[in-house]
């Protein structure tokens, strides 16, 4: 499921819904799915609560379906927000809404105390980073730069470098510098020298500092680089791949391998990944895919993790 896309064409509709649906039994409105108690009339810890996400949480495979197949769990209600925003985000914290479904780099967890849930049985596939390069242009010395800083990424980092771009409106490019700086990655050299790489981004902030750090990386070790950020949608960027337009883009694996592939069946972040090496064209290789991703997740509050002992979503189909 491409979050990423479902978050920008959505957003603006989503938005519109507000508030009006928090808090509606699910069982009555066209707002969620058939919820209750668990099997034999069980009360589980899920079935007290309500969930909010997306309209089509209710019904994607990894969505309440997901959840119900893989873990047992049965929401008492769900209400429709909007995807990974700021209805989701104001409703979880106000106690609308009990558990939500956002982003894992999304800056409002940590600046909130969220608590994002383990997801032992990847019942959302794996969205690990991962640089999708022209091979022609992956050098010895331009992998091992860029295997340099997937080596450094982690989902907890970049939620840090975004609350820098979006809640304190620093520059993409100098957090990116910063980023580099601060991880000992900033080096001048000429490891990739005489390499020329067009280095592209999506429309969405972590997209972009992506793209600066791995353009800044290069530049200092000698490459000739241009930027081309702010493509938009996958279908638009991605042939730009393809036809060796755009040299390199940061990737999450989960998304880019349902893209290529829609029966792709992988959802752990090994599988995914080694999928997604199979499945990418002749002329595009994966490199190293980073340990951060981005990636839906079911969120609560510390509050109601530690009123219920939550740390995995499993922990949710617990009697309570």
């Amino acid at each position: 499921m491409n979050r990423k896309t479902l978050m920008l064409a959505a957003a603006a509709a989503a938005l519109s819904l507000g508030l009006s649906a928090c808090g509606a039994d699910s069982s009555k409105t066209s707002t969620g799915a058939s919820t209750g108690s668990g099997s034999a009339g069980t009360t589980t810890i899920a079935s007290k609560l309500i969930m909010g996400g997306p309209p089509e949480f209710k019904t994607r495979p990894d969505g309440l379906p997901g959840l119900k197949k893989n873990y047992g769990v049965v929401f008492g209600k769900y209400t429709v927000t909007d995807t990974g925003g700021p209805v989701t985000v104001s409703s979880l914290k106000n106690g609308q809404i009990d558990a939500a479904d956002l982003f894992t780099t999304d800056p409002s967890i940590q600046a909130n105390g969220f608590v994002i849930l383990e997801d032992p049985k990847s019942n959302f596939a794996a969205q690990n980073i991962v640089p999708i390069i022209s091979k022609a242009k992956a050098t010895d010395g331009v992998k091992k730069i860029l295997n340099g800083i997937q080596a450094k990424l982690t989902t907890d980092g970049l939620g840090q470098l975004l609350t820098k771009v979006q809640n304190q409106k620093q520059d993409p490019d100098a957090v990116a510098k910063q980023w580099l700086s601060d991880n000992g990655l900033s080096g001048t050299g000429s490891s990739a020298s005489g390499v020329k790489l067009t280095v592209g981004s999506a429309n969405f902030p972590e997209n972009v500092i992506l793209a600066d750090i791995y353009a800044e990386a290069l530049k200092a070790q000698g490459a000739s680089i241009k930027t081309t950020l702010n493509i938009g949608s996958r279908e638009k960027y991605y042939a730009g791949l393809k036809d060796g337009s755009i040299d390199l883009f940061a990737e999450y694996t989960g998304t880019i391998l349902q893209f290529i592939d829609k029966n792709a069946t992988a959802t752990s972040p090994d599988d995914v990944y080694a999928a997604l090496v199979k499945a990418l064209p002749s002329n595009l290789i994966a490199l190293d895919k980073a340990q951060a991703q981005d990636s839906d997740a079911i969120v609560v509050t510390k509050a109601t993790a530690d009123k219920y002992s939550l740390k995995t979503i499993a922990d949710l189909a617990k009697t309570g």
